[in-house]
């Protein structure tokens, strides 16, 4: 995982020396109730259900990278603020024999999990290594102060596209009636020329997250169907390209541009 700038939520209380909400041992052990507490906290500090399934996610695999990689125990800090919620995973940089080593021992990147998954959930992830050892920092946002947006699909033709209006919430329980309507589009439409319009997305957790890049490879395995992203808002957009996902997607700045795009001569 390249080391990426961890956005401000929750940084400046850790800054400051504000006291952690949870400040907790953990080891190979410890896991499960690591999780169970982790979740607890997510949801006092504000944290939807979906984000607080993928804090616990995100934390349970930086605690396992520090029971891995390190001595077989790590400690995990939390912070919660009206913005979200920070949390430090760390190792303690030692070896079976107690003694300190020359360098921290590497967190690998691997597809699947770990790194790779965590830098693909949280808001924002870094992770700093020294001889003393290793410490990952994950932010989570709260979503926007009120009542969400109702979670809602609409289609329209123009120009000879499909356009599938995105509005509220991307997560759990919105991304299945999601990845329906695009197979359902998929199959009733030869050489589909699709357009997400997601000007009104608010938010995704894991789960739409999975739902759109699921909905883009069954996309790409027609060769003569082809989906553009349009109107992505500007939080969505740079998370989306901290997580490594960009490039998975056509993307325009709005409706209007994705149906020049895709009616384009040649």
């Amino acid at each position: 995982m390249t080391d990426s700038a961890p956005n401000q939520t929750g940084s400046a209380a850790a800054r400051n020396g504000e006291p952690p909400a949870l400040d907790q041992a953990f080891d190979g052990d410890s896991l499960y109730a690591l999780r169970a507490t982790v979740a607890a906290h997510g949801s006092q500090a504000g944290l939807s259900d979906g984000r607080t399934r993928d804090l616990v996610l995100a934390v349970h695999e930086l605690a396992a990278n520090a029971v891995r990689h390190g001595a077989g125990q790590g400690r995990l800090r939390m912070w919660a603020t009206p913005d979200g919620v920070r949390c430090e995973i760390a190792d303690d940089g030692a070896d079976d024999t107690g003694e300190e080593p020359a360098e921290a021992a590497v967190w690998h990147v691997q597809p699947g999990h770990g790194l790779w998954l965590v830098r693909r959930i949280a808001d924002g992830a870094s992770v700093r290594s020294d001889p003393s050892g290793t410490v990952a920092a994950v932010n989570f946002r709260l979503g926007a102060p009120g009542s969400p947006t109702p979670f809602r699909l609409d289609r329209r033709a123009e120009g000879g596209c499909t356009i599938l209006a995105v509005t509220g919430q991307l997560d759990l329980g919105s991304s299945g009636e999601f990845g329906g309507a695009v197979a359902e589009l998929i199959a009733a439409t030869p050489g589909l020329r699709l357009i997400l319009d997601c000007t009104e997305l608010a938010w995704w957790d894991s789960s739409g997250l999975a739902a759109l890049v699921t909905a883009q490879q069954r996309i790409s395995r027609d060769r003569s169907a082809h989906m553009v992203v349009a109107g992505l808002p500007g939080p969505l957009a740079e998370r989306l390209d901290e997580a490594g996902l960009a490039g998975l997607f056509t993307l325009a700045d709005s409706t209007a541009a994705a149906v020049a795009a895709l009616t384009a001569p040649g």
